[in-house]
């Protein structure tokens, strides 16, 4: 028993830094679409109040005042959820390009694997607005990826996923993954592994308040250590 009383079976992990204003949107709308389960946002105390409005919106909160960077984030939250009970928990981003609709099938689909992610490079899948250069990017990350790590999925750098117990335990050796490079090690280690991974189509669609965090640095940084993790110099 937590302070927060029972924990629901299922969990919804949200990292946030100045997200204020897409959470009083995507709050209600995960809510409406999985009412049976809990949120979580991990905050990098944002300026904007973002803790204060998610608590208001009934979220689980947790705020960071030293740590940065969306894979720390991630194996925050992801090993509170663990702490908290709950035997799956999705990760998405706060920017509403990721769609609550496709939850409840996501969901349901973590009962046959242990980690389930919503591909936008998988029969079905789309992405909508993003510019030329983005795209490039993205496609070019997996397809490096794939080659690299021997991966089979298909989009192995896509954020919104459902985690079964068994692979966030694998995450733990994600420690110096504290950037975008997060998703890639976890399905590298839950690939290796041998647990099962499913994917789904999604429509990704492109934020439209606020501003990327990613940039030139941070593309630089997950290059270098896919890099060295192909090579056995990373965990």
């Amino acid at each position: 028993m937590t302070k927060y009383g029972k924990c629901a079976m299922k969990g919804v992990l949200v990292p946030t830094y100045n997200e204020a204003e897409n959470l009083k949107e995507l709050i209600p709308r995960i809510k409406e679409n999985v009412s049976d389960a809990k949120i979580i946002i991990v905050d990098d105390n944002s300026p904007d109040k973002t803790a204060e409005i998610a608590e208001s919106l009934g979220a689980i909160v947790f705020v960071r005042k030293n740590e940065r960077g969306l894979g720390s984030a991630l194996r925050f939250g992801l090993l509170k959820g663990i702490e908290l009970g709950f035997e799956y928990i999705a990760t998405m981003d706060a920017d509403l390009s990721h769609d609550p609709v496709y939850l409840p099938k996501m969901f349901e689909a973590a009962k046959n694997a242990d980690l389930v992610i919503g591909s936008r490079y998988i029969e079905g899948g789309r992405i909508e607005n993003w510019p030329l250069k983005r795209r490039i990017i993205s496609k070019g990350a997996n397809i490096l990826a794939r080659s690299l790590l021997h991966l089979k999925v298909k989009d192995s750098t896509s954020g919104y996923r459902v985690y079964s117990r068994n692979a966030i335990e694998l995450i733990k050796n994600c420690e110096n993954a504290d950037g975008y490079e997060f998703q890639i090690c976890a399905v590298y280690r839950i690939e290796k592994a041998g647990l099962k991974i499913i994917e789904v189509p999604i429509t990704f669609r492109d934020r439209s308040k606020g501003k990327s965090k990613l940039g030139s640095e941070k593309i630089l940084d997950w290059f270098i250590y896919v890099l060295k993790l192909s090579l056995g110099l990373s965990s």
